[in-house]
């Protein structure tokens, strides 16, 4: 039976001489890793449907007692091309496909309705926040940002606790001696936590297009997931 199906490449790797194994997600069954063929011979056909983050058709017999199914051919629908000729929001991509290849649940829209706005927008660490705090509900592991995440004080608030998993007030931290954060961040920092792609317009006006936001959320996501992101370490250095 020939399957025909839309799915986006999150993870590449090369298989012997000229061939390779990428993974891709799919609406339909989640994660599946597809075998190509010379892959990495330019005159293949299936070059560029098949490279990391494009939006794909995928025709392949699926069999769901394999682990690796074979792909018989694959056509482009959609390359994200501004974030192929930016190196940093390529960074920013690699960051949240690895993302979606570690997490069990199935994120299909999410993955796709992430990049696309990576690919339009200048606000790349606006949309990677988002996308981290979305992360964060699925799994259940979002910080606290109504209060002291200890003692529940709504007033006083001064600091950030990975270890406890929210804001700590200044009462509080007399015994964590967490870092102290300035109002505006720790304002943002909980603007963020309660956000989400539906009011995207207007996050974009706000001052959520920060990496120490990001790398707070990515320290959270680490901690308490589990996750090891390689790819991270690329945006620590560009933003060092």
């Amino acid at each position: 039976m020939n399957d025909l199906i839309k799915g986006i490449v999150i993870n590449s790797i090369e298989y012997k001489e000229n061939d390779a194994i990428i993974t891709i997600l799919t609406n339909e069954y989640g994660k599946i890793a597809l075998y190509v063929k010379g892959y990495k011979k330019i005159t293949s056909k299936n070059v560029y449907a098949t490279q990391l983050f494009n939006h794909s058709n995928f025709l392949f017999d699926y069999n769901p007692s394999k682990s690796i199914q074979i792909l018989k051919s694959a056509n482009l629908i959609k390359q994200f091309s501004d974030i192929m000729i930016d190196y940093e929001k390529i960074a920013v991509a690699s960051v949240i496909c690895e993302i979606a290849n570690a997490v069990e649940d199935n994120i299909y829209d999410l993955l796709f309705k992430t990049l696309t706005k990576l690919n339009d927008t200048d606000q790349i660490y606006l949309v990677l926040n988002v996308y981290l705090v979305s992360i964060l509900t699925l799994l259940g592991i979002s910080p606290y940002v109504d209060g002291c995440v200890n003692c529940g004080r709504t007033n006083n608030i001064e600091s950030i606790s990975i270890k406890e998993g929210g804001f700590i007030c200044s009462y509080c931290n007399r015994e964590f001696n967490d870092e102290i954060f300035d109002v505006d961040f720790l304002k943002n920092f909980r603007i963020i936590n309660k956000a989400s792609f539906d009011v995207y317009d207007t996050l974009l006006t706000l001052n959520l297009n920060d990496f120490k936001l990001t790398d707070m959320l990515m320290q959270i996501l680490i901690n308490y997931s589990g996750i090891y992101l390689k790819s991270y370490q690329s945006l620590i250095n560009l933003n060092n």
